[in-house]
């Protein structure tokens, strides 16, 4: 198995010091010791980007059990993570979202007898000298990541913890000021890099391109490739607050089934985990529901059931905003249907730029290393990277979606921008 190239080899300060430290905090006993510890690659590449990760499996004199640790960092190494991530923004966001915000949620939750989990336990944080959080590993308690988009049975658990976000946040914004000064969200970010940027600009170049040898789907090139600069200033503007908008909320921001954990009990579905509070945004709710329908949600369980998971996640969103005791107007399925159809220009650029990769494993498109090896995207190496992403383009699967869907994405004028 492949891992991240720059989680092969844990950073010096990473030692019997700091995990006593880290300890001591959450077991709340100053004479806890560090008796050994051993530090593995946190993730598989492709399962996430913006952060290092490391799992550590330390062991102390207070318990005959091992304890196992995930511990984030920013990368050390100079390179485009390191460019676009320092300075510190996605982790100030994270603190904030681990340490005030999700408690906040909880106890609202818990206050009217949900006791809904919405994200695993911080263990401890810090942000000199470098940025770190270190949280429960959950793998402990049954969870583990998915190599595939969801079903129905997951969409559902996954919409309905989306509006309990959701709600909760539209009930604590006054009194969590906070909440409404998270601006950035995954467009406005990668919007001020521009080799992120060029990246995506050459993915919808490409799907131009690609729609030249597709039957019934030549016409819609130029239109295409019309948009390949405007739709990035569109989605920026998607992620920004708009005070036009009939519902704002706290978007979880990434909802993404590989920023997400599952739980299972001889076959059945207990639980899902939200991961990664990095891209939290306070805007109008489209940016999730639409961001979770393509980037979570499966090909099939889309387009089967797109209307039944904005319905269920309106009717869960509601009734939680009555237990809360909500004293404003709650916006109705119409106006939560107007905000999709608003931020629709969001569904074309995930449908040219993040579902072709959901179609394929990783190792499918790109030569990965085996026997515990780093691998790192050279996201500098433009001809190779197109070379790799043009297979994606061209799957079956992809192209079945393509074929069904780009007509009627155009039909709903989401490639139409002045």
């Amino acid at each position: 198995m492949a891992f991240n190239k720059d989680e092969m080899s844990a950073p010096s300060w990473m030692n019997t010091g700091f995990f006593e430290k880290v300890l001591r905090q959450s077991e709340r006993d100053a004479t806890l010791t560090v008796q050994e510890f051993r530090i593995l690659p946190g993730t598989k590449p492709g399962d996430h980007f913006a952060s290092v990760i490391f799992r550590a499996i330390v062991r102390h004199d207070k318990s005959p059990d091992e304890v196992s640790l995930i511990v984030k960092t920013l990368p050390a190494e100079d390179g485009l993570k390191k460019d676009l991530l320092q300075d510190g923004y996605v982790f100030e966001t994270e603190t904030l979202m681990y340490t005030v915000v999700v408690p906040a949620m909880h106890r609202l939750l818990q206050s009217v007898g949900d006791h809904t989990v919405l994200g695993a336990r911080l263990l401890y944080h810090q942000k000199l000298p470098t940025w770190v959080m270190v949280f429960e590993d959950i793998t402990k308690h049954g969870f583990e990541m998915k190599t595939k988009q969801l079903d129905l049975e997951e969409s559902k658990v996954v919409f309905g913890k989306l509006a309990r976000w959701h709600a909760a946040s539209m009930f604590l914004a006054d009194t969590l000021p906070e909440i409404k000064k998270l601006n950035k969200g995954v467009y406005n970010l990668f919007e001020e890099n521009n080799t992120f940027l060029q990246m995506w600009q050459s993915n919808v170049e490409m799907l131009s391109k690609v729609v030249l040898e597709l039957p019934g789907l030549e016409q819609y090139s130029d239109r295409i490739l019309n948009v390949k600069e405007k739709i990035f200033k569109r989605a920026s503007a998607i992620y920004s607050y708009d005070p036009t908008s009939y519902v704002h909320v706290l978007n979880h921001g990434d909802c993404h089934f590989k920023n997400m954990m599952f739980k299972r009990t001889e076959g059945k579905l207990d639980d899902i985990m939200l991961l990664d509070f990095q891209l939290s945004v306070w805007t109008s709710p489209a940016v999730d529901l639409i961001y979770a329908m393509y980037n979570s949600v499966s090909i099939d369980t889309r387009e089967d059931h797109r209307e039944d998971l904005i319905t269920f996640y309106y009717q869960e969103l509601v009734e939680c905003l009555k237990k809360f005791g909500y004293l404003h107007k709650p916006p109705t399925l119409q106006q939560i249907q107007l905000e999709i159809l608003k931020c629709g220009h969001l569904e074309f650029l995930l449908a040219a730029t993040f579902v072709p990769f959901m179609c394929v494993e990783m190792s499918e498109i790109m030569e990965m290393p085996e026997n515990g090896e780093g691998f790192e995207m050279d996201f500098t190496d433009t001809a190779k990277l197109i070379e790799s992403f043009r297979k994606c383009y061209l799957t079956p699967v992809y192209v079945k979606f393509l074929t069904k869907n780009l007509p009627k994405l155009v039909h709903k004028g989401l490639l139409d921008l002045e």
